[in-house]
């Protein structure tokens, strides 16, 4: 059994001698010790644990000792972490647990200083107590006589005859401490006599929280994180403390009752002589009764509280120190309390997992298979509140417990309010996916270089824009950042691949369960990659991939990934009525609900969340109370239905949440506004910056709103809200001039704490939110055109049109606002319009992309010649994309004539001449690629006499090798692809170009056309070389495109020389990424290879099948571009039908090879199918057939079959 995992969790921190105490070591340096913290002198120290460290302190003005508490090692989490613990720990004021004196930061370090604690601990009580019997050896404690300072201290009375009555006050002293504890929301995690004091007034200190946590009690949402296994002293853990599992106020009841054992027998219930053996019977076995153990008689009701206190299960122990106070007074155990003593908060516990049975069996089918290594994908829908997150981390649980790496992942919204702005705008691409790629670099930090080039190695540069602390990765500054793509959705394509490659080597060592929540919410770029992610590779590569959505806010994308082939979708229904009566009694910690409890448990119609709303709605309005006996009690309001009558389910819980707001002081209500403006999870510090509230203020109405059950605590020291009902109606009942305030001041606490930070491009989404509800309209644009850009350099070109549309319609509302003139807005207006028709002619919004040029040109100033001319360019591209010949051609006219004459070369204009002929050649390659479309050979041929010169003598190496690419082209048109030596001389021009240019993407552009044209030239070495040499360089790029083009004539390479093996290797690859970059042209011939695989080994239907197949893709081909390759899936269809003596079919594909649109054949084959057409058009069926059969023999002697 693991007890602590160093990257989750912070040790704890002893006074020293605890035994069997777990704690974390850290291999980080330790930071000299200071000479002071704060007014403090360092005196000496005290303890020290794996992260924090305890010195002996000494104010330097009044003398006063104290324990100052810092850290050990100097990380973010680490210094966070004690933060948090000084905050959560000066809010809480108990005579009973120690107290925070001062807390601050020195030299970089937090510190905060706590009473210091000299006095009698209970360890040493029940030490002393037993020290003088001879027979403690013989588990026998209590045979010996009492010890003098025993009998001193003995009462006569009721409790006469209980065993150990002086050690049972203590215990019970330390009770409403405990239970104070409890009700702010703090486990402390390490109970044991050795943390429990004994002031010189008798007093009982509860002390050392160094492993306390907050738990969330009845949970309104849950939240995906895991608790590091086993931190504090394992003879008095918990079972569930030890598993790691999420612990709540019974874990220290479990510690209370290993203290009572030893009260009562001197002996802990369990120990060994290793963690191991005591780890297990905590576990597994049952503690000895104490009556066995001693031979003073236990009356029956203690020994029932002890045992019941070391209940395996936690909803078997009490739940409730307050009870275990009761029992001991009911024993007759009396104690002195103060009667002003600070009464405990109610709290409800975070209900049992239950009703979920059938989905978890198939949960767990799924955890056996990564027990082998087989990943799988899984999608739990359902409504809000159902409990997708619970059977979620229920199942991430399982998944640790056995020891399997779990990666959870959140997709987050950004704003409310239904407006415009909020409807579309959502969080920064692959958001989700940044929780795996910090895992991942955590591992890289601790594998070092090595392991950081395994898990990342170039992938990590295409990810950085993502994740940029991979930056600071070992070795990851030094790589060159990845070449620029000009094809869009190759770009997208490296994106997705290096992604998928990153997972999958995450999870080459161990399979790993990969959690998505809230899909609901994800960004587009994320739901694509998800779409495209195969389900072989998931099973073959360990990963088990799990996402949760609404299903009322299912869109069209998300529903194509929860749709996908062989995913198993588990959709959550209501929980049913004895399942939401078994939550009900675990949130009450009872074995049976009281009477009269049915109607609230009818209300709440099988939703968790409405359960919990309900009962913490009751408790906070005096509905539901504990009396005197510790039992749960309805008034007379409930039991008669009258505060539930009437409201439908959805109106209830809403005026259930908004009385529970009502009731908070303004601070709180100050603050939980606040937060919600913030988000669904926000950065503590940066809530607090955003409230003008003094710090102590601030942190009070914090723990309000904690503890009234609003807020709670996320991973990495931030704040979250229990569930998105609470903020949504938060926000909701904001009036509009606090939203405008809130808005303003949170987007200047962002702007502050975060411009510096390495991922600021990351909040520019979320800060031209809030600018634009803060209706500063100028600032809001001004972040909306940073987030568009942003999202086009990352490709997430759905989002950057948002953006993009947003920005400017902000600009609108400014200008209307100011009536001002537009005129210093122009450039912005221009930029933004510009850049939106790009995205949008990316996406294949090509008469919206031309919309937006129209308006940048209406913005460009007359003598932006080149600019100008630029913009038509692109607009006659948006008319070439959709095969709109004429209109392509005449944009291009109007790009050349506005870009005029050719400017007047004169010393100092040297640059704009430059600009204006490469903008010339640029329009001009682009006009022949147009041509290249119509098969307008002699144009073709016209303009590249007109551009050689021009190219020759003022041409980029890059324009260079363009240019050659373009005569290329026009051999290829012209020749009708049967390539001459000339036209191959043009393609090694073209690869020599690309080489001096260095530009990696075009370099591998021209390695094709190179390689493309030696194959059709017969040169197959040669053409094998060039086209593996291509491959190996589109590693580099990630060109999904070109690399499938590579692929396709590769595998026609070796079709050509016959070997079957190779074509069928490489036509599996060739498929695999066609179908990645949705490429149809190829996916057709990846089948028509792999029917002539099929053929060659006589598996005729199966040759027919695929050679069908690639028909039908090539058939949703544009009909003015139509794949001029079609012979290589027709060959093998002429060829079956011949075999079948189907004649006429075989005519109409020997028809078709002979269609003017394809490859020339070689002219004995050629000579042969037009024989056959001939005698067929004659009538001579059977001479048509011997024709074809010659032309079979004739096309497999030629490499064609």
């Amino acid at each position: 059994m693991k007890h602590s995992t160093p990257s989750q969790v912070v040790a704890p921190l002893g006074t020293g001698g605890a035994v069997n105490r777990v704690e974390v070591s850290s291999t980080q340096q330790e930071p000299p010790v200071p000479q002071v913290l704060g007014p403090y002198r360092i005196q000496g120290v005290l303890g020290r644990g794996g992260m924090g460290i305890v010195y002996l302190g000494l104010h330097q003005e009044t003398g006063e000792r104290v324990a100052l508490k810092t850290v050990r090692v100097t990380q973010a989490p680490t210094m966070a972490s004690i933060r948090r613990e000084a905050q959560s720990l000066s809010r809480i004021h108990h005579p009973g647990i120690i107290r925070i004196i001062d807390s601050g930061v020195s030299s970089g370090l937090p510190w905060y200083a706590m009473e210091l604690l000299e006095n009698r601990t209970l360890k040493q009580l029940i030490e002393r107590y037993y020290s003088q019997t001879s027979t403690r050896s013989s588990l026998s404690p209590m045979s010996a006589s009492l010890p003098a300072w025993r009998e001193e201290e003995s009462h006569q009375g009721p409790a006469q005859g209980l065993p150990a009555r002086p050690l049972l006050e203590w215990v019970l002293k330390l009770c409403a401490p405990l239970a104070y504890l409890h009700g702010c929301g703090l486990v402390h995690r390490d109970l044991k006599p050795g943390n429990i004091f004994i002031r010189k007034n008798g007093t009982v200190v509860l002390g050392d929280f160094g492993v306390a946590v907050e738990f969330g009690a009845a949970r309104g949402r849950e939240v995906l994180q895991v608790e590091g296994a086993g931190l504090g002293t394992l003879l008095y853990m918990a079972p569930e403390q030890i598993r790691g599992d999420l612990v709540d106020a019974r874990a220290d009841l479990y510690g209370l009752g290993c203290i009572l054992y030893e009260c009562i027998t001197g002996f802990v219930p369990f120990f060994g002589s290793t963690n191991r053996i005591v780890t297990r019977r905590h576990l597994r076995e049952q503690p000895t009764p104490p009556s066995q153990l001693v031979e003073e008689p236990i009356p029956e009701r203690l020994e029932w509280l002890i045992l019941k206190l070391l209940a395996k299960r936690p909803e078997d122990r009490l739940g409730y120190a307050e009870d275990v106070a009761r029992v001991l007074e009911e024993l007759g155990v009396k104690v002195d309390e103060p009667p002003d003593l600070p009464k405990a908060r109610p709290y409800l516990y975070r209900p049992p997992f239950t009703g979920r049975k059938e989905a978890m069996r198939k949960l767990r089918a799924l955890l056996d298979d990564m027990l082998f290594c087989k990943g799988n994908r899984v999608f739990i829908g359902g409504g809000s509140g159902v409990g997708k997150t619970r059977l979620a981390l229920e199942l991430a649980r399982e998944a640790l417990y056995r020891e399997l790496p779990v990666v959870t992942c959140e997709c987050i919204p950004l704003g409310l309010s239904g407006t415009q702005v909020d409807a579309d705008v959502r969080a920064p691409p692959l958001h989700p996916f940044r929780s795996l790629l910090a895992a991942v670099a955590d591992r890289c930090r601790l594998g070092g270089e090595k392991e950081t080039a395994r898990l990342l190695g170039p992938k990590g540069k295409v990810l950085v824009a993502y994740e940029p602390t991979l930056d600071e990765l070992p070795g990851q500054r030094e790589l060159p950042p990845p070449p620029l793509l000009s094809n869009a959705e190759a770009a997208r394509a490296r994106i997705f691949t290096a992604l998928r490659d990153v997972l999958f080597a995450f999870a080459q060592e161990d399979p790993v369960l990969l959690i998505i929540d809230d899909l609901q919410w994800a960004d587009e770029m994320s739901l694509t990659f998800l779409r495209q992610l195969r389900h072989d590779d998931l099973v073959e590569r360990g990963v088990l991939l799990l996402g949760t959505y609404r299903m009322e806010e299912m869109g069209d994308l998300l529903r194509e990934v929860v749709s996908v082939p062989d995913a198993l979708r588990i959709e959550l229904g209501q929980l049913d009525e004895r399942s939401i009566e078994s939550m009900a009694r675990g949130m009450l910690a009872l074995q049976s609900l009281p009477r009269d409890f049915d109607k609230l448990v009818r209300r709440s119609e099988g939703n968790p969340f409405f359960i919990a709303e309900y009962l913490r709605a009751t408790i906070s309005e005096g509905l539901l109370h504990r009396d005197i006996s510790g039992q749960w009690r309805l008034d007379e309001r409930s039991r008669t239905g009258v505060w539930l009558q009437g409201l439908s389910l959805t109106g209830a819980i809403a005026e259930i949440i908004q009385r529970r707001l009502r009731d908070l002081d303004p601070r709180a209500q100050a603050l939980v506004e606040s937060a919600a403006v913030l988000g669904r999870e926000f950065d503590t510090e940066l809530l607090l910056d955003t409230v003008p509230l003094e710090h102590a203020a601030a942190l009070e109405a914090l723990q309000t709103l904690r503890v009234r059950q609003i807020l709670e605590k996320a991973a990495g020291g931030r704040l979250r809200f229990l569930h998105d009902k609470l903020r949504e109606l938060t926000y909701a009942s904001i009036t509009p001039q606090n939203i405008r305030q809130y808005h303003h001041r949170a987007a200047q606490a962002v702007e502050h704490r975060y411009t510096q930070e390495l991922d600021f491009a990351l909040y520019f989404p979320g800060l031209a939110n809030h600018w634009a509800k803060a209706e500063v309209h100028d600032q809001a644009s001004r972040y909306f055109h940073l987030a568009g850009d942003r999202a086009r350099v990352v490709h997430a070109n759905t989002e950057a049109i948002t953006f993009y549309r947003a920005a400017l319609s902000e600009a609108r509302e400014h200008l209307k606002a100011e009536r001002t003139e537009p005129g210093n807005w122009l450039p912005a207006l221009l930029c933004i319009h510009e850049n939106l028709g790009d995205v949008l002619a990316l996406t294949g919004q090509q008469e919206e992309a031309r919309s937006a040029y129209g308006e940048a040109l209406a913005r460009l100033h007359s003598g932006a010649r080149i600019h100008r001319a630029c913009i038509h360019r692109k607009l006659g591209k948006t008319w070439e994309t959709r095969h709109q010949h004429e209109d392509a051609l005449r944009s291009y006219g109007e790009a050349e004539a506005a870009l005029g004459s050719v400017p007047e070369e004169r010393r100092g204009t040297e640059p704009s001449v430059s600009a204006w002929w490469q903008e010339w050649i640029q329009i001009q390659v682009d006009r022949h690629w147009t041509y290249y479309w119509m098969d307008r050979r002699e144009e073709m041929a016209a303009l590249v006499r007109k551009l050689r010169p021009v190219v020759e003598t003022r041409g980029t190496p890059l324009q260079r090798a363009s240019f050659f690419v373009s005569l290329l082209n026009t051999s290829f048109r012209q020749e009708r692809y049967v390539v001459s030596a000339e036209t191959v001389e043009y393609g090694r021009l073209a690869v020599q170009a690309a080489d001096a240019s260095g530009d990696v993407a075009q370099r591998v552009s021209t390695r094709f056309s190179h390689a493309f044209a030696l194959l059709f030239h017969g040169r197959l070495d040669e053409a094998e070389r060039q086209s593996l040499a291509g491959l190996e360089m589109v590693e580099q790029t990630g060109d999904l495109t070109l690399k499938s083009r590579l692929l396709t004539y590769l595998t026609l390479v070796y079709r050509k020389r016959g070997q079957v093996d190779r074509v069928r290797e490489f036509s599996a690859q060739s498929l695999e990424v066609a179908l990645a970059a949705r490429m149809h042209d190829y996916i057709g011939a990846a089948r028509a290879n792999q029917a002539w695989v099929a053929w060659r080994q006589q598996r005729v239907d199966e040759a027919e099948h695929e050679a069908r197949a690639a028909l039908e893709c090539w058939g949703k081909l544009s009909p003015l571009y139509p794949y001029p390759f079609q012979w290589q899936g027709l060959w093998v269809l002429l060829a079956v039908e011949l075999q079948r003596h189907e004649v006429v079919q075989a005519v109409e594909h020997a028809r078709a090879l002979l269609d003017p649109t394809q490859q020339l054949l070689p002219g004995p084959v050629r000579t042969r199918l037009e024989g056959a057409l001939g005698a067929w058009n004659r009538g001579e069926r059977e001479l048509a057939r011997e024709y074809l059969e010659h032309a079979v023999e004739s096309g497999r002697r030629l490499g064609f079959l």
